[in-house]
């Protein structure tokens, strides 16, 4: 049997985080390990209350992160600062002895047979490095991130413009996140990228791709890591049978535009890994301003709901 490690990356998850490890520890066999980015809620004492763990007193620094176990399956590791999510996962990661390893959000919950199904898949193909599955919402309906394409200058400007909208049948226009259709008995397919919210790499694709590139605090790490995989000739796999649910933005409620931020420097910074040399100066300069133009728009829209307490 192929084994398994599930991480979690917390950041202020309230009783989701009860959730999410609930689900791994009831539907997976291996390890699970929950990588606390300094929480300022409840929600890491609450969980190891829970789950019968050990009580944490004090803090540790990131190079002497604390380990309690549960039952030999589950162990935490705190951290004295938010590092981020790329560097959250590389700090399990890069000390992993599996065969799989599950990288899930605090606010996501697995189902009985998600991380079966997806390992047999990636079993069944051996150029399969990386794989994910459909994402529910919490309310049950599909979210569309859970099948990507690389963004480009065009695609971003189609979403920016809300073009697919416009232009609902037209593929020139077509919005690259396209999970619309995806239902249970869709077949397994190969894609250019998943959702970071729950995703299994293959570790021996690992040690070839590398880890998730820390530059990222959050958000496009997941993007970045498929290009990569992709780059060095692994596959990257859907598998629709699989499903799991994710409360989307249960951990950046508290700071919504820092998360925004960090969304829009991620893109930057994705384009000009990945396509800088593509593009002429015009075209950079255009996207740069329109990453930039987003970001404005977006966090104003932020700020008018937090003054009128939406």
């Amino acid at each position: 049997m192929a084994s398994t490690h599930i991480i979690i990356v917390n950041y202020n998850a309230g009783d989701w985080l009860q959730r999410s490890i609930g689900s791994a520890l009831d539907y997976s066999h291996g390890a699970v390990t929950v990588v606390d980015n300094q929480s300022h809620d409840s929600s890491v004492k609450d969980a190891q209350s829970v789950f019968n763990s050990q009580s944490v007193s004090g803090t540790q620094s990131v190079s002497d992160t604390q380990s309690v176990s549960d039952n030999s399956r589950l162990e935490w590791q705190l951290n004295d600062q938010n590092i981020g999510f790329a560097a959250a996962n590389n700090q399990v990661l890069k000390g992993l002895e599996c065969d799989y390893a599950v990288l899930m959000n605090p606010d996501c919950e697995i189902s009985q047979h998600s991380v079966s199904l997806i390992v047999d898949a990636m079993q069944s193909d051996s150029q399969i490095g990386l794989a994910s599955c459909r994402i529910l919402n919490d309310d049950g309906s599909l979210q569309t991130t859970c099948r990507r394409r690389f963004p480009t200058p065009w695609s971003a400007l189609v979403r920016l413009l809300k073009l697919d909208r416009v232009f609902p049948n037209n593929p020139k226009f077509s919005n690259f996140d396209y999970a619309d259709g995806l239902d249970s008995s869709s077949p397994t397919e190969y894609v250019e990228a998943i959702s970071g919210a729950f995703m299994v790499a293959r570790m021996s694709a690992v040690q070839q791709v590398g880890l998730l590139d820390e530059d990222y605090f959050m958000h496009c790490e997941d993007l970045d890591w498929c290009k990569r995989f992709e780059l060095n000739n692994w596959k990257v796999a859907l598998v629709p049978a699989a499903v799991v649910t994710h409360a989307k933005g249960v951990s950046s409620k508290s700071r919504p535009l820092r998360v925004l931020y960090t969304l829009h420097t991620g893109m930057n910074r994705f384009f000009d890994k990945f396509y800088n040399a593509e593009y002429s100066l015009p075209v950079r300069l255009l996207v740069k301003f329109g990453i930039a133009m987003s970001f404005v728009a977006r966090a104003s829209v932020s700020a008018v709901k937090s003054v009128l307490g939406q």
